[in-house]
């Protein structure tokens, strides 16, 4: 998208007869009275010629060179300052699309991590570029992370993962890191409670097993 940006150089251009023939009437002497008028009347014609020529010839060329001269230097600078404008604007649509790129990567993983668990696929902000389009620039999943009432074993399958599906791109952002800690918190609650859900089971089992042994010896007794 860039230009050449050249500057052309304007030269006056030299007469070198015109210049001669205005040295020649500058060095004749004045003008002898002549007997003859029609001869005087030539001479006169003859010596006012050359002067006009060199007068306007060299009045009308530092004019043209001033007209295109300028008019040169705006068309360049036109064409300069267009060049940076197109450089800049390439750069901003090609950071859009690549940041396009990295957000859609990024919240595919989380779906594709997450599976039954995410509520309504991606949603994403765009920004319109200077070329018109519309390019993604930020993203969220939104994730279940709630326990699964009454089976903490249950609990702790579905947030493992929500736990890998919060760490599943490449460049977890700290909005992704913060949910994967929350849910390693309610990982090691729903542990928690699954063991003591196992020890009151245990507990339970152990008293009725004693129960029963005391009521086998009862009646061998009597």
């Amino acid at each position: 998208m860039g230009g050449i940006g050249g500057v052309a150089g304007v030269w006056s251009t030299v007469f070198p007869a015109a210049d001669r023939f205005a040295l020649a009437i500058s060095r004749v002497a004045p003008v002898e009275k002549i007997a003859n008028p029609q001869e005087q009347n030539a001479r006169t014609a003859d010596s006012q010629q050359p002067q006009d020529a060199a007068k306007t010839t060299d009045s009308q060329q530092p004019q043209d060179a001033k007209t295109a001269d300028s008019k040169q230097p705006q068309g360049a600078k036109t064409a300069g300052s267009q060049q940076p404008q197109d450089a800049r604007t390439a750069a901003i649509v090609s950071q859009l699309a690549q940041r396009d790129q990295q957000v859609r990567t990024h919240e595919a993983a989380h779906v594709a991590a997450g599976g039954m668990y995410v509520r309504g696929g991606a949603r994403f902000s765009y920004t319109t570029g200077p070329d018109g389009r519309a390019y993604a620039t930020g993203g969220e999943v939104s994730i279940d992370r709630s326990a699964v009432p009454g089976d903490p074993a249950a609990t702790i399958q579905k947030l493992r993962q929500v736990q890998r599906a919060a760490l599943a791109p490449a460049d977890p952002s700290p909005q992704d890191r913060s949910v994967a800690a929350g849910a390693a918190m309610s990982i090691t609650q729903a542990q928690m409670e699954l063991v003591q859900r196992q020890l009151s089971a245990y507990r339970t089992t152990a008293s009725s097993s004693a129960t029963a042994k005391t009521s086998s010896s009862f009646s061998a007794m009597a």
